[in-house]
């Protein structure tokens, strides 16, 4: 029995081009696949940035909601500064305020500084005034100025308008009155208020002109200290002597 062998060398070219034509099979739907380009790898320092980018991004974005929320805040703090203003208040300062009037002095106080004094009106001069015993003359009263004489009812308010009278030193004054103590060489020693009773204690000598004058003298001293004591009687006293007495001795 013969064996037929077939030759190896178109076997192996069959085999060979079986498999280049698979091969460029396989190459031609590779071709027609899309490809994808794979993302690049990040690096460390990338990845590192942007982790912290988006922990920044976040905290910006949460940052913000504080920020704003404090101008909210400071938004409606100011509008109750605004509208509610604070009223002034009077303080305990001193002096008075713009929102409580300050008291209206009292006539004792507004006189402070000023006395009030009683001249002499001859008779038939035409003054109005006080009778009093003399020779058919007047007491007038005025007010003259005279520091640190205080209010009325103030022993510095007494001893101003005494003073004013003896230190008074014209006999007639232009408008006909006339001081009956112009000459007196008398100064104040002390005064006292006690009731209804001014106590004036004087020193030195009264100088008289006549008869008619010494009730002159006395009158014009009771009722200037009457009048700024703001009581009803006076006792004048000259070295401790009462004034009526001291003035009858004179030779």
């Amino acid at each position: 029995m013969s064996l037929t062998r077939t030759p190896r060398r178109p076997l192996l070219a069959v085999a060979g081009l079986a498999a280049a034509l698979s091969l460029g099979l396989t190459a031609c739907q590779v071709a027609d696949v899309p490809t994808e380009t794979p993302a690049p790898a990040s690096s460390p320092a990338s990845s590192s940035a942007s982790s912290s980018a988006s922990p920044s991004a976040s905290a910006s974005s949460q940052a913000a909601s504080p920020t704003e929320t404090r101008a909210a805040s400071a938004s409606a703090s100011e509008s109750p500064s605004a509208s509610a203003a604070p009223t002034s208040e009077a303080p305990a300062s001193s002096s008075p305020t713009a929102s409580t009037p300050a008291a209206a002095p009292s006539s004792a106080a507004a006189a402070a500084g000023e006395a009030t004094v009683y001249w002499v009106s001859p008779a038939g001069s035409g003054h109005q005034g006080v009778e009093f015993p003399g020779c058919g003359e007047l007491l007038v009263e005025s007010t003259v100025k005279a520091s640190g004489s205080g209010e009325v009812g103030t022993t510095e308010r007494v001893e101003a308008g005494i003073e004013a009278l003896l230190e008074d030193r014209t006999y007639e004054h232009s408008n006909g009155l006339i001081n009956a103590l112009y000459q007196s060489e008398l100064s104040v020693e002390d005064v006292s208020i006690e009731g209804d009773t001014v106590t004036v204690d004087l020193t030195g000598q009264p100088m008289s002109a006549g008869s008619c004058a010494d009730p002159q003298i006395i009158g014009q001293l009771e009722y200037t200290a009457t009048a700024n004591a703001g009581t009803y009687t006076a006792e004048v006293l000259v070295d401790g002597t009462p004034i009526q007495e001291f003035m009858s001795q004179k030779g």
